[in-house]
C-alpha cells in the first residue's frame, strides 16, 4: 500500500508562539480516494471515540503548551491537538535539512496532563517510503493503541526516501541530514520540552521506517532499549538479490522526493553517493553489525507479500526503473514479490547463530499494508513497554 502521496505540511504560521487550536484548513490535494485535507482533519474526527485519559481535556491542553526552541530547531509552526493528546510541531532547522521545513508529531500518554510529576519513557515511530510524520496517527492507529500504555510517542518526517541516513552526497544547497535531524535535534528538543525518560527509549518504524529503526538502533548503541522492524529490509549487501534490490532501493529512493518538492528535492545517488556498494553502507547496514544488536530488544515481523510501496512506485516511472535497473539489472518478479521477507530472515537467522536473543515472525499471506503494521505495532507494545519500564 502507497504511503499518502500529499504535502503533510500545513500554512506556516506567523509566529512560532501564535496559539493555533487546530491545524488550518489548506486546498485540497487528491490522494487516490483520500484527500490531504481528509488525512489532516481523520486525527481530530476520532475524538468522539477516543478517550483523553485519566486528566481531562482542560488539563491536557494546558500540558500540550510552553514550549521553546531547543537543539537548534526554531519552531516556524506549532498545533496542539489535546483531543488526541499531541502536538505538532515544524522546524526550521538552521541548515540541517533544507529539502523542506519538517514537522514532529508527539503523542502523550494519557496521564500525561493529571501527573505533572511524572517522567515516562519514549518511542520513536518511523514512517515508510513517501510517507509523513502523521501516518502513524491516521493510519497505525498510534492514539487508540497507547490508551493503556503510558509512553511518549515521537514521529518525525524522516523524507520520502532518505532510509534515516544523512545524505552524504546532496545537490548544492539541499542538505537533507535526515539521521542527525531525528538524533541530533528531535529528540534533544522532546526531552528538553517535555517530561521524559531519556533512559528509556525505543524506537520503531514500517518498511523504509523499520531499517532505519534497526540501523539508528546499532548506529547509537546506548539510546534504545527496544529495537523494533515492520516489514523493513535488514540487509543491503550486494551479494543476494534480495539484498541488491535493497541496496538499489537506498541509491534511488531520494529522487522520490521531487512528487512533493520538485524545486528543493534531491536526485538519484544522494544519499550515499553513486554506487550502490559505498564503504559507509557497512555502517548503516544491520546484517554487518550483528553484535551491535545483544543486549537489546530486537522485534521483527513481516508479511511475505510484496514490497509494493517501493517497486509500485518505481514502475509508475519509466525513466527512474530505467535507471534502477541499469545500476543494479533487471528485478525479477520473484525479487519484487518477495524482497523483504527472505532479506530479514537472513537477518533474524544471523542474529540466532550469534545467540543474540529476538522475536522473529513471518504473518503468512499478509502484505505490505498498514493493516499488518497495525497489528505489528498491537503485538510489539506490551514487550516495548516491560523494556522500558524495567
Amino acid at each position: 500500500m502507497h504511503q499518502p502521496s500529499s504535502s503533510p505540511h500545513a500554512p506556516a504560521l506567523p509566529g512560532a508562539d501564535a496559539p493555533v487550536a487546530a491545524l488550518p484548513t489548506a486546498p485540497t490535494a487528491t490522494v487516490g480516494r483520500l484527500s490531504r485535507r481528509s488525512l489532516l482533519l481523520g486525527a481530530a474526527a476520532l475524538a468522539p471515540i477516543v478517550a483523553v485519559g485519566a486528566g481531562s481535556a482542560g488539563q491536557q491542553a494546558s500540558a500540550l503548551s510552553g514550549f521553546h526552541d531547543a537543539a537548534g530547531l526554531r519552531r516556524v509552526g506549532e498545533w496542539p491537538h489535546p483531543d488526541i493528546r499531541s502536538v505538532d510541531f515544524r522546524f526550521d532547522t538552521g541548515g540541517m535539512v533544507k529539502t523542506f521545513p519538517p514537522s514532529v508529531r508527539v503523542t502523550v500518554p494519557p496521564s500525561y496532563g493529571s501527573s505533572p510529576d511524572r517522567r515516562y519513557p519514549v518511542l520513536v515511530l518511523l514512517h515508510g517510503q513517501g510517507g509523513f510524520y502523521q501516518d502513524w496517527t491516521n493510519r497505525g492507529g498510534v492514539v487508540e493503541q497507547t490508551e493503556q500504555h503510558e509512553v511518549i510517542v515521537v514521529m518525525p518526517d524522516g523524507g520520502s526516501g532518505s532510509f534515516y541516513s544523512n545524505a552524504n552526497a546532496p545537490l548544492p544547497g539541499r542538505g537533507a541530514a535526515w539521521e542527525s535531524f531525528i538524533m541530533d535535534q528531535v529528540l534533544p528538543f522532546v526531552h528538553a520540552n517535555f517530561r521524559t525518560r531519556p533512559e528509556a527509549m525505543a524506537i520503531g518504524g514500517l518498511s523504509m521506517g523499520g531499517w532505519g529503526a534497526l540501523a539508528l538502533g546499532q548506529r547509537y548503541w546506548g539510546h534504545f532499549r527496544s529495537v523494533s522492524s515492520y516489514s523493513g529490509p535488514a540487509d543491503c549487501g550486494i551479494s543476494t538479490a534480495d539484498g541488491l534490490a535493497v541496496a538499489g532501493a537506498i541509491w534511488i529512493c531520494p529522487s522520490f522526493e521531487l512528487a512533493k518538492h520538485p524545486l528543493t528535492a534531491n536526485f538519484v545517488g544522494a544519499t550515499w553517493g553513486p554506487s550502490v556498494n559505498p564503504p559507509i553502507a557497512k555502517s548503516y547496514n544491520p546484517m554487518d553489525n550483528i553484535e551491535t544488536y545483544r543486549g537489546k530488544r530486537v522485534f521483527l515481523r513481516t508479511g511475505d507479500g510484496a514490497w509494493d510501496d517501493f517497486f509500485d512506485d518505481l514502475r509508475a516511472d519509466r525513466e527512474l526503473l530505467g535507471q534502477f535497473e541499469a545500476k543494479v539489472g533487471t528485478i525479477g518478479e520473484n525479487v519484487i514479490e518477495n524482497a523483504v521477507h527472505p532479506n530479514q530472515q537472513r537477518f533474524s537467522d544471523a542474529l540466532g547463530a550469534a545467540g543474540i536473543d529476538h522475536d522473529f515472525a513471518v504473518i503468512r499471506g499478509a502484505t505490505h499494508e498498514w493493516g499488518l503494521w497495525k497489528d505489528n505495532l498491537a503485538e510489539d507494545l506490551p514487550g516495548i513497554m516491560g523494556v522500558l519500564n524495567a
